[in-house]
């Protein structure tokens, strides 16, 4: 029924197909791995983004908390300019209260000592 040949093609079919079961076997194996690794990635990118979002939210929060020290640090300078004006108004004004007072005394009479006779 079947020639020598037809025997021998047989066999080396078989064999072959044997190796390339053996290759999609293998190809299989690096499809699940690479499968696995993408999802392991996937995972990992996740993370990450969630640790960028909080770093921004952190950033932010930074962020105000400078802008409110500026805003405190302007407010102090201005109070000390408010006080060095305060101060000044009342240097000038310690500096009157002489001339006012001179101004607002009545000179006195000159003392003149008469005898009585």
């Amino acid at each position: 029924m079947f020639s020598n040949d037809s025997k021998i093609q047989l066999a080396v079919l078989q064999e072959r197909f044997k190796s390339h079961e053996q290759i999609i076997d293998k190809v299989d194996t690096a499809i699940q791995t690479l499968s696995e690794t993408n999802q392991n990635i996937c995972k990992m990118l996740a993370v990450h983004d969630e640790r960028i979002d909080q770093c921004n939210k952190e950033d932010g929060d930074i962020s105000k908390k400078v802008e409110d020290i500026e805003v405190k640090i302007d407010n102090l300078y201005k109070f000390r300019w408010q006080i060095g004006g305060v101060i000044a108004v009342a240097i000038v004004l310690i500096g009157l209260i002489p001339t006012v007072t001179t101004f607002l005394t009545p000179k006195p009479a000159p003392a003149t000592i008469e005898r009585t006779k």
